[in-house]
């Protein structure tokens, strides 16, 4: 059996022959040229971008479509001739050995892309055996906890998606959101580094690597092996060879933290956006995301944050892991975004909380200089609450806001919010996910933009806490 992970900065292939464990069998980045000889893709294409730009297709997986392409050739003339050369290029060798594919696509595709892209799989004369969410998959590999992030970089794009253990049956992991970041993915961090290469070359040699194509695309061509070495050192020496001479600079490890630093700070924001308020990160990347030098250390910087990195890979190894639940009849295939995935040892459940501190345990909500007790009986908030409820009513149906937005209670030494709403609760700017305990001066939004009310104690003459 095979699986195909459609991640563009890198496109997986791996093979699970009998009872063998998977393995990789190839890789290769959804890039392409187009020109008179016919379509050129993967490893091949990628040493001819810089050379060949005008000829260059870098979107087609994300753009999958039979639109017109701009700049059309005789062998391809929509984004989805491109991605069937390639697919056909990646398993062309094996339609005579193997069942079918399983294919491991990322969030964000269209249902009309998805039917397209199971066409344009089956054109290749490998059957699509079964189709799964490439995050859940890669998440897969291992017992996860009660609730994960998945970080992945595409060559246009950054993509963070939410995964939530699920109870019932069938329970397991299951895909509950995703956030996209245009702009920040493969593409854009090459191009930064390039960028500030050259400027350090012109700086210190007078030579422009940029100036013409040939030496622009050796510069690409060494960007990876210079980033690999930079994961552990802390200067690298970058010779480049110009007009018959040998040039060489040297540079340090943060002088290429600092030429990216924009996007990294993007994709902090990623993951702190996808937090749910009072529990810790629980973060899983790609080995792709992993390779970036200071990216790692950026993340570790948020609070309570665990990361684990994955293997290489680890989207199609976890699509053949669980075959099983992924594989569909031709007739009914379907995204899979749950898979029976075992719930990790010691991972967060609902459990009732701890008791709050008294000089950290609110008393009072207040919003716009009024403050209303909060008890055991718990104060429903929003702009249209049902009259028999213990209410703190809106002035007016404001934006985001539910009728009945939520709830604050007191519970067991500790004061909670429970979100009810359609757009969500916020404690801190971190969302709230079912509950979360409250403390004094914490400030909940509800729903974008919303409205703000702030948690206070009121307080005795001596400054102990009011009952």
């Amino acid at each position: 059996m095979l699986s195909l992970s459609l991640i563009d900065s890198g496109l997986v292939l791996a093979r699970r022959n009998g009872e063998e464990p998977a393995q990789v069998v190839a890789e290769a980045p959804g890039m392409a040229i187009l020109d008179e000889q016919g379509i050129v893709t993967g490893a091949e294409a990628a040493a001819r971008v810089r050379l060949k730009p005008l000829l260059a297709q870098t979107g087609f997986w994300r753009g999958l479509s039979t639109a017109p392409l701009t700049r059309a050739s005789r062998f391809a003339r929509t984004p989805a001739d491109i991605a069937f050369a390639q697919a056909r290029s990646l398993l062309g060798s094996y339609k005579s050995q193997e069942e079918g594919v399983l294919l491991a696509a990322p969030a964000g595709y269209t249902r009309e892309q998805l039917s397209l892209l199971l066409g344009v799989v089956n054109e290749t004369g490998l059957p699509v055996a079964g189709l799964v969410d490439a995050a859940l998959a890669a998440c897969s590999l291992e017992p996860a906890p009660e609730r994960v992030l998945h970080l992945e970089l595409e060559l246009h794009q950054a993509i963070l998606t939410v995964l939530e253990q699920t109870g019932g049956s069938p329970g397991g992991l299951r895909r509950s959101r995703y956030e996209i970041a245009l702009g920040h993915g493969v593409l854009a961090l090459q191009q930064a580094w390039m960028k500030f290469i050259a400027e350090q070359f012109v700086r210190r040699t007078r030579f422009d690597p940029l100036h013409e194509a040939s030496s622009e695309q050796r510069l690409l061509d060494e960007l990876p092996g210079w980033l690999a070495a930079l994961r552990e050192a802390e200067h690298i020496s970058l010779p480049m060879q110009f007009a018959g001479r040998a040039l060489e600079i040297e540079l340090e490890r943060e002088q290429f933290i600092e030429a990216v630093q924009s996007h990294y700070l993007e994709l902090v924001r990623l993951v702190q956006g996808a937090r749910v308020a009072g529990m810790p990160i629980e973060l899983r990347v790609s080995a792709r995301v992993a390779a970036l030098p200071g990216l790692l250390e950026e993340l570790h910087k948020l609070r309570d944050c665990t990361i684990q990195v994955l293997p290489s890979g680890a989207a199609a190894l976890g699509a053949l892991q669980y075959e099983a639940a992924i594989r569909r009849p031709a007739d009914v295939l379907a995204l899979v975004y749950q898979l029976p995935t075992p719930r990790a040892e010691g991972s967060l459940t609902a459990s009732d909380p701890q008791a709050t501190p008294a000089p950290l345990r609110p008393t009072h909500v207040l919003f716009q200089g009024r403050a209303w007790r909060i008890t055991e009986q718990p104060l429903v908030i929003g702009w249209s609450v049902p009259p028999e409820r213990r209410a703190l009513a809106l002035p007016g149906a404001a934006p985001g806001v539910s009728r009945a937005h939520c709830s604050l209670v007191r519970r067991n030494g500790a004061v909670l919010v429970e979100d009810h709403s359609t757009y969500g609760s916020y404690v801190n700017e971190e969302r709230v996910s079912g509950r979360t305990v409250l403390t004094v001066g914490d400030r909940l939004r509800l729903g974008a933009p919303g409205v703000t009310l702030e948690l206070i104690q009121l307080v005795n003459d001596d400054g102990a806490p009011q009952d």
